[in-house]
């Protein structure tokens, strides 16, 4: 069993909480938020044991393996180090850190203590892009020759930490790591070319960026992330033979699949929680006592956060 406490007790903590219930190799015992009244409210609703108002006390429990962090990503790089530094094994909610140096200075720190660090990036586990692999690899659309996603959204409040790109604020940082992500994990992360337009708001944030990458295997991608301009959220593969597409990728159980010529067909799966899969990766990786995710490895996050901060490569 995999005893885990959360840092954070937001939103986005309990979709967590929706997926590790479905485990049962992993229990949360614990939880802690800057305000007690919120870690025991946050422990009364998710039936945790153990409610902190302190990160630090919490983390002198004995009986805690590691730990998710969801608090703000301003925050990670010093609740990661916490965390480590306490001997425990960290999954912490993107985007991850500021900076390639920060990334690498971490996982040294990791690795140094014989701990998983890993960046949680709920997409890429679930079910649904598992069989698209599958499918890409078996050759149902042919050869890809091009990616094309897209998330963006207005963000309903203006003073908020999420306009600050002093805190990591920012549509690319915020949700355009998710099609990012994708398509560095299907492609892989020889990016030989990088071209990126902006619009900027009042605050000097990224409203929208839409940004441009050709692989090593020549392959394009056109990635979306923005905060402040709503488009289509979706992921779509062509290939020569046909294409793959994803309505709402970062949580469908489902995808349309057409080979030219023929009907689209709809691929449907099964699931209750996306945020299970990666919990479920993070406890394996620990288990089989790797040194980091092959998946959402040091190489990986170091090259996403390279992608969104440069202004371009090649």
């Amino acid at each position: 069993m995999l005893n885990i406490g959360i840092i954070g007790c937001g939103k986005i903590a309990q979709r967590f909480m929706k997926g590790a219930l479905e485990l049962s190799n992993v229990k949360v015992i614990a939880c802690a938020a800057r305000e007690l009244g919120r870690a025991v409210q946050f422990a009364e609703k998710f039936g945790i044991e153990k409610a902190y108002g302190s990160y630090e006390e919490m983390l002198e429990c004995d009986d805690l393996d590691a730990v998710y962090i969801a608090t703000p990503p301003f925050m990670h790089e010093e609740h990661i180090r916490l965390c480590l530094n306490h001997n425990k094994h960290v999954i912490c909610e993107k985007p991850f850190v500021k900076d390639e140096e920060t990334v690498h200075a971490l996982f040294k720190l990791a690795k140094d203590k014989s701990l998983i660090l890993m960046e949680a990036n709920k997409t890429i586990f679930t079910p649904t892009w598992d069989a698209i692999r599958k499918a890409i690899q078996e050759g149902v659309i042919g050869d890809v020759r091009y990616l094309e996603g897209s998330y963006t959204y207005r963000f309903p409040i203006t003073n908020h930490w999420v306009f600050d790109p002093k805190r990591m604020g920012g549509g690319m940082m915020d949700v355009g790591v998710y099609p990012l992500t994708v398509a560095l994990s299907l492609m892989g992360l020889n990016v030989v070319e990088m071209k990126k337009m902006t619009m900027l708001n009042e605050q000097g944030s990224d409203d929208l960026t839409h940004m441009l990458l050709r692989f090593e295997n020549r392959v394009l991608a056109s990635v979306k992330g923005g905060i402040g301009v709503e488009t289509d959220n979706h992921f779509t593969i062509y290939g020569d033979l046909g294409k793959i597409r994803i309505p709402r990728f970062s949580k469908n159980p489902y995808y349309f699949l057409e080979v030219y010529g023929c009907e689209e067909e709809t691929i449907k799966l099964a699931f209750e929680s996306e945020f299970k899969f990666e919990i479920e990766h993070f406890a394996q990786c620990i288990h089989d006592g790797l040194t980091e995710s092959p998946w959402m490895s040091e190489a990986m996050s170091s090259k996403i956060i390279e992608l969104i901060t440069s202004e371009a490569i090649g």
